[in-house]
């Protein structure tokens, strides 16, 4: 009977063994997937940000110049007024 009872202690400890090695395994899939989403929601805030490997991206600034004619163009501003900002701006 104590030949018995070890062999079923044996088998208690072998699937415990499997039990703990599949804890492991998945605990350690959780942390990959836990860094991989970091680092993938830091890449997005990032190339939102405009920034992609600390390189910033240039950022296109409009001229005086593209301004004015902006603004002309889509009315906000009359032809006298325009042609003397112009004229103010190509004498600087």
């Amino acid at each position: 009977m104590g030949t018995m009872m070890n062999w079923r202690g044996d088998q208690m400890w072998d699937g415990l063994w499997w039990w703990m090695g599949f804890m492991m395994l998945f605990w350690v899939i959780v942390l990959a997937v836990f860094i991989w989403a970091v680092i993938r929601l830091s890449r997005a805030i990032e190339s939102r940000q405009g920034t992609v490997d600390g390189a910033q991206r240039p950022v296109h600034r409009e001229a005086p110049r593209e301004t004015l004619d902006r603004r002309y163009a889509a009315g906000e501003i009359d032809s006298v007024t325009y042609s003397e900002v112009r004229a103010r701006l190509e004498g600087d």
